[in-house]
């Protein structure tokens, strides 16, 4: 067994649970309640979506560790593109991940005259791993020997509290990204997912009702 089966979701389930919680919160039992004085609790559709969104992370997660090292860089890559960064051009984006590469994976220039670079190291761990603080050292190190001011460091796994607070104490700026707020930012710029249901949640416009009569 791999470690995507270990990791694979039990999605039928989770939909099985929303599925339940909506025959017992039917949105017909609060028809006649004054909407104005009563604040409902979340509705199943709400919570069926928290528990998805959840598993979802999960998903991800589980898919990109299982894919090569390669994958992982230039998804980190397309991530800061979709993101904005270098105005979503792709001709300012290099990927670097090889030999000698200093453990810089990326880079991302700001400006077309390459004045203001962001380096990247994309680091694929088993979900739930810590990533040594000795490597955020060695990237630190390889910031400033590449002379930038800014890097960004994402890993599938997690950042220790060390790391963080080493990271807030260096003239570089660094930003380190663990695996759930990929997964998030992946989700929000849905990359590597796609939407398969919308909902709009509508409520009383008071001053409508408010308005003089005729």
């Amino acid at each position: 067994m791999n470690d995507h089966d270990v990791m694979k979701p039990a999605y039928e389930r989770f939909t099985r649970h929303a599925a339940g919680q909506a025959d017992e919160h039917s949105v017909d039992q609060t028809l006649d309640v004054p909407q104005a004085t009563v604040r409902h609790p979340p509705s199943a559709v709400v919570v069926a979506h928290m528990l998805e969104t959840s598993q979802l992370r999960a998903d991800i997660l589980a898919r990109v560790y299982v894919n090569s090292h390669v994958f992982f860089e230039k998804l980190i890559i397309d991530v800061l593109l979709r993101m904005g960064y270098a105005g979503r051009r792709r001709d300012l984006s290099s990927h670097l991940g090889r030999s000698g590469d200093g453990g810089i994976d990326g880079m991302i220039v700001l400006d077309e005259l390459g004045l203001d670079v962001i380096l990247v190291q994309a680091k694929r761990l088993r979900p739930g791993t810590t990533v040594p603080i000795s490597q955020v050292r060695d990237f630190v190190g390889s910031l400033e020997a590449h002379r930038a001011g800014k890097g960004i460091f994402v890993t599938t796994g997690h950042f220790s509290q060390a790391a963080h607070d080493f990271v807030a104490a260096v003239s570089r700026r660094v930003v380190l990204v663990n695996g759930t707020k990929l997964a998030d930012i992946m989700i929000r710029h849905n990359i590597g997912v796609q939407v398969r249901e919308t909902y709009q949640f509508k409520e009383l416009d008071q001053l409508y009702f408010r308005q003089a009569p005729i």
